[in-house]
């Protein structure tokens, strides 16, 4: 399940990729979990002042869900780019780059401080893993892996 398609090991870049696609799903549920229940105002409160107790439980469970299904795709497709997989690869890369195109568009004229950097961590991590599997020994092993079959 770990390992590469046909004992080819993968090029450094696409390791570090693989283990940042765990980072990205690890930041974005515990931003979750520490948004919606720990940190005041906390959102579940807001949700239950605003649809009382059962609409903020069925909202909480639906952004919830969403998050497992997301989280989960994303470790699919880290799981199938280091087996060779061409088309894991490009899904991660379009997911790259549109969590780029949301820092761009979401950030203020603060810039990039390091509570920006914090808060938009799971978008930069994705747009890293983006860049590494664009690199030129990336490229490589999935043309190697395409030929190889």
């Amino acid at each position: 399940m770990f390992r590469a398609r046909a004992g080819r090991r993968p090029p450094h870049a696409v390791e570090i990729a693989f283990r940042l696609s765990f980072l990205v799903v690890l930041i974005d549920a515990g931003g979750w979990l520490l948004e919606t229940f720990f940190l005041p105002p906390t959102g579940f409160q807001e949700l239950r002042e605003r649809s009382g107790w059962a609409g903020a439980v069925q909202q909480a469970a639906v952004s919830a869900g969403v998050l497992v299904v997301l989280g989960t795709g994303m470790l699919l497709c880290a799981f199938r780019m280091r087996q060779g997989r061409n088309w894991a690869r490009l899904a991660l890369i379009a997911l790259g780059a549109l969590y780029l195109a949301f820092l761009l568009t979401d950030m203020n004229m603060d810039g990039l401080g390091l509570a920006a950097v914090h808060r938009y961590l799971p978008e930069l991590c994705t747009a890293a893993i983006a860049a590494l599997l664009l690199l030129p020994a990336s490229r490589a092993y999935f043309s190697a892996a395409r030929r190889t079959g």
